[in-house]
C-alpha cells in the first residue's frame, strides 16, 4: 500500500500540491457503447442505449429519411449535454413505431441533431421496459415487452422554464417600462 504522505514540520505552512494528468498517448482503449439495431416504422435504425439520457431521441436525419410526421413544440425545450456549455434546443418531436426483440410500440421521440446514431433510447425507455445492460460482454436484457408506467419513487418530473407571453402582455410590460 503506497500512501505518498509527506511529513510537514510543525509551524510551517506547506504549499498545496496540484497534480495534472496529461495524456502522453493519443490513443486510449475504451469499451464500446451498447448499440442495438431496432426498427422504426419497419426500417432498421441504429440506437444507442444511454443510461445517462433523460429522454428518447431521434436524429433529424433519420426523421427526414423516414418521413415521420413532426409535431412542432409550442415552446422549444433546452437540451443540456454532459459537456459544460454544450446546449441545444428541441423544436419538434414525433411518434413512431419502435420494434426491438418482442417490443412493438408507438413511442414519442424528441427530434434533435445527432451524429453516429439514428436513435438514443434513454432512461424513459430503459425504465419502462425494465432493461438491464451489460458491458463485458455487451448484452441487453428486456424485462417487460410492454411499456410500464413512469411511476414510483425513482421517477421525477422535469419542468420547462419556458414562458409564453401574449402580445397584450408584452405591450403592457413595454408600456410599464417606458413610463
Amino acid at each position: 500500500l503506497e500512501l505518498n504522505g509527506v511529513q510537514v514540520p510543525r509551524g510551517t505552512y506547506p504549499t498545496v500540491q496540484r497534480n495534472a494528468a496529461v495524456t502522453k498517448d493519443t490513443s486510449r482503449k475504451v469499451p464500446r457503447p451498447v448499440v442495438i439495431t431496432a426498427r422504426i416504422n419497419g426500417h432498421p435504425a441504429r440506437a444507442l442505449l444511454d443510461s445517462g439520457s433523460l429522454g428518447d431521441f431521434m436524429s433529424s436525419t433519420a426523421a427526414d429519411q423516414l418521413k415521420v410526421k413532426r409535431t412542432k413544440l409550442t415552446s422549444p425545450l433546452g437540451l443540456q449535454l454532459a459537456v459544460q456549455g454544450s446546449r441545444s434546443k428541441i423544436n419538434s418531436g414525433t411518434k413512431a413505431v419502435l420494434e426491438y426483440q418482442n417490443i412493438k410500440e408507438e413511442r414519442y421521440f424528441d427530434i434533435i441533431n445527432l451524429s453516429n446514431y439514428d436513435l438514443i433510447l434513454g432512461t424513459p425507455w430503459l425504465y419502462q421496459h425494465q432493461v438491464c445492460l451489460g458491458f463485458n460482454p455487451a448484452r441487453v436484457l428486456v424485462g417487460s415487452d410492454t411499456a410500464l408506467p413512469l411511476d414510483g419513487v425513482s421517477v421525477t418530473s422535469i419542468a420547462s422554464h419556458a414562458v409564453a407571453l401574449e402580445n397584450s402582455e408584452i405591450d403592457r410590460a413595454r408600456k410599464l417600462l417606458l413610463d
